[in-house]
């Protein structure tokens, strides 16, 4: 089992759904899942730097 924060840190850094899936061992349809709700708030790969704690904590503030 993949903790899902591992799927958003790697998934804003850069690297595309395909690649995270491969790498991490899981198969596309749930890291399209578990990133949906993340794209339909706004937020997009290559926003600052966020850790883990980051993403498992409250959502940042966008302006």
């Amino acid at each position: 089992m993949v903790d899902i924060t591992v799927i958003y840190v790697h998934w804003y850094s850069g690297r595309s759904k395909s690649a995270l899936a491969a790498s991490l061992g899981v198969d596309r349809k749930p890291v399209r899942k578990y990133l949906a709700p993340a794209e339909a708030s706004g937020i997009t790969p290559g926003g600052p730097p966020m850790s883990e704690a980051g993403w498992a904590g409250p959502a940042p503030r966008r302006t």
